[in-house]
């Protein structure tokens, strides 16, 4: 009868578990195992700076490419600086040069020429007979500083703001009777001095990088007519960036360096506030970034070209034992895309 028993709870416990083991597939939780996709943030830093060629002991007070050359002006004097070779050669000694200290102006190229509309007027460029030409002197009774804009071919215009000295008006140089009247107006919320080359295009919207402050960076654009200028984003350093450089990489303006310190009688550094990094704005999603790696000394008042998409930081300032000296040198910089 035992055995009899036990068999029965051996049959029974066979059946239990059996049963147990069928298990209702609705009953499981649901995995997903659908490949989560990590947001990547990109940003920029500064790779290094490769020396090119000498300036030839000068400080040049503007630099433009136009086809495969650099234009630049010192004093009475224009030079030429050929890409290929990576040489210099002076091309005219012009009492018309314009000079432009602490100005950046606007320059272009119009009916094979070189223009650069500056406070003193707008001077023009023969390539083929190596000549500059007045072509009208401003008496500057707009009271402009400086100027920052765009020329339009097809509206034989530059349109530019002068946000230095505190004006509110978008001012328009007709290129055709060569007058220089108020386009439109704006709300000018601060400007300093200007920095090097700065006024760029993206997606056919003008922007500006300029200065709000000793330790502030803006970028600020207009609208399709030139109607309106508006600041869209600020952004603040630790060190100044007065006599900054800045150029633009794809989708994003890059701007850094600058930083003009304050000397004695004897030319000695007593306050130093240099910046050594650069810093970038994405332009697609309106953000500000700082580079990892800095430069290697400091720079100011230098001019940052773009050709081929190569960037060339010529001239300027740096601080050397204590003092200030000036900087005999065409560096290509290189910048890369990171991620974060």
């Amino acid at each position: 009868m035992k055995i009899i028993v036990k068999g029965i709870l051996l049959f029974l416990t066979f059946i239990t578990l059996s049963c147990s083991s069928e298990v209702d597939n609705d009953s499981l939780p649901i995995i997903d195992n659908t490949p989560i996709e990590k947001e990547v943030i990109e940003g920029l830093d500064f790779v290094g700076a490769t020396l090119v060629e000498d300036t030839l002991d000068k400080s040049f007070s503007a630099c433009f490419v136009n086809e495969d050359k650099m234009y630049a002006t010192a004093e009475d004097e224009t030079y030429m600086f050929e890409f290929a070779t990576n040489t210099w050669s002076l091309l005219a000694t012009d009492v018309d040069t314009p000079d432009s200290d602490f100005e950046l102006g606007i320059n272009f190229i119009r009916n094979n020429k070189w223009h650069r509309l500056i406070r003193k007027g707008l001077f023009v460029y023969d390539f083929e007979t190596a000549n500059w030409e007045r072509v009208k002197l401003l008496t500057n009774t707009l009271g402009i500083f400086s100027n920052e804009g765009f020329y339009v071919e097809e509206d034989d215009a530059v349109y530019f703001v002068d946000q230095t000295n505190g004006k509110e008006n978008i001012f328009i140089y007709d290129l055709l009777s060569n007058e220089l009247s108020i386009h439109s107006t704006y709300v000018n919320d601060g400007g300093w001095y200007p920095i090097s080359t700065n006024a760029f295009t993206k997606n056919d919207t003008n922007y500006i990088v300029s200065l709000s402050g000793w330790e502030s960076m803006k970028i600020s654009k207009f609208n399709d007519d030139f109607t309106t200028f508006e600041t869209i984003n600020n952004f603040g350093t630790e060190n100044h960036l007065d006599d900054s450089v800045a150029c633009q990489y794809g989708d994003y303006f890059i701007f850094g360096l600058g930083g003009v310190p304050t000397g004695d009688g004897e030319g000695n550094i007593i306050s130093d506030p240099s910046t050594l990094n650069f810093f970038y704005y994405n332009i697609l999603n309106n953000t500000f970034g700082t580079m990892s790696t800095p430069f290697y000394e400091s720079r100011r008042s230098a001019q940052l070209v773009t050709y081929n998409n190569e960037f060339y930081l010529v001239g300027g300032y740096t601080i050397k034992n204590g003092k200030s000296e000036i900087t005999t040198k065409v560096e290509k910089l290189e910048f890369k895309i990171v991620e974060k």
